[in-house]
């Protein structure tokens, strides 16, 4: 399964101020799910929008068959000072695509003893790192990721939630030997696995496994309904399902070779809570239909099948079916994904061998 030993230890302060950076749907249900735990929670975003809207509501309000229940966030601000005064954790709950304003937004505010977790990383860990070395950033930060989000969302206009899946965590620090340090840290607040390292977050990203190949042989269904369409229910054919496992190959074929634990993607849906039926079998057990099927390949293209593909090119691992799905995304959408792509230069790693690459994961140096 890829879990490590028992941790030792412990960390002498527990967590009671969180700092969320990304106030969309994955960043406005952590802090709900923070906030029933008594966490105080600091929300930051960008957005003048968004964050006007916290700010009237005082909080967000959780969907449930019960009844909604009012979850109050102490703070939601624009201002990146305020919500990283004095917290205990800064998780960023960016998409993919965002990590990296956020890692130069953080750069100038950095001191010695921040902690900072990417929620879902995709390897952006190493990606920080880089960028912080670049700009001369000297603080010890304890940093890391997770394989996903903490929970699954859907965020509405009234500030309203909908909230599925609590997940099961993998999670790695980068460097690798700082991960128990981390983990000690944060399974006060989620149901974590504590992995070698922040390649195989990367590697085991469910979304980045789920979307990439159904989203480029669906891509007509899609733009003919106008973006109203059910990847899990109406775009799982059986022929689909084979290109979709074929592309799975490839990527345990690289796990592999790094000498990471070899997980199926359904052994990752199960590991995290979910099931393989999600997918596998007819119907949709989660009744999702909705219109947010750019950032399936927005983000899962560049930060996910795209750095399979240069991570094969790095360490010898063909993977054909991974570079036909980068090729027709960049064809069917218009888009240079390759221009925004997480290569292994952005992460540091080019030029270097299989047993370099686990030891720079590991050491950090």
């Amino acid at each position: 399964t890829g879990q490590s030993a028992p941790l030792t230890g412990g960390t002498e302060m527990a967590i009671r101020t969180v700092t969320i950076i990304g106030a969309g749907a994955g960043g406005c249900a952590t802090a709900a799910v923070l906030g029933r735990k008594g966490i105080k929670v600091r929300l930051y975003d960008i957005s003048e929008s968004r964050i006007d809207l916290l700010s009237r509501t005082g909080g967000l309000y959780v969907i449930e068959e019960s009844g909604d229940e009012f979850v109050p966030i102490s703070l939601a601000t624009t201002d990146l000072a305020e919500a990283l005064e004095g917290t205990d954790l800064i998780q960023v709950m960016t998409s993919a695509a965002g990590q990296r304003g956020v890692a130069r937004a953080l750069a100038p505010h950095l001191r010695d003893g921040h902690r900072v977790l990417i929620c879902s990383g995709a390897s952006g860990s190493l990606e920080f790192a880089r960028m912080w070395r670049e700009m001369g950033v000297a603080a010890d930060v304890l940093l890391g990721e997770t394989v996903t989000l903490p929970q699954s969302a859907r965020l509405r206009e009234d500030a309203r939630l909908i909230i599925r899946l609590p997940a099961r965590l993998r999670t790695a620090a980068f460097p690798g030997e700082r991960t128990a340090e981390l983990c000690d840290l944060v399974s006060e607040l989620y149901d974590i696995i504590p992995v070698r390292d922040v390649l195989d977050t990367g590697l085991n990203n469910p979304n980045f496994l789920i979307h990439p190949v159904p989203m480029v042989l669906n891509y007509t269904a899609v733009e003919r309904s106008d973006g109203l369409f059910s990847l899990m229910n109406e775009g799982m054919t059986r022929g689909t399902l084979r290109a979709f496992d074929a592309f799975d190959c490839e990527r345990m074929a690289l796990a592999a070779r790094l000498g990471l634990p070899v997980l199926s993607v359904d052994e990752i849906y199960t590991e995290f809570g979910s099931s393989p039926a999600v997918y596998r079998e007819p119907g949709e057990p989660m009744g999702i239909k909705d219109r947010i099927h750019d950032r399936y390949l927005d983000d899962d293209i560049p930060f996910g099948s795209m750095l399979l593909a240069s991570l094969g090119d790095q360490i010898g691992v063909d993977t054909p079916v991974v570079d036909a799905t980068n090729a027709l995304a960049c064809i069917i959408t218009g888009k240079d994904y390759w221009g925004a792509a997480r290569t292994c230069e952005k992460l540091g790693l080019a030029g270097m061998s299989v047993q370099r690459i686990v030891e720079f994961v590991q050491k950090g140096s």
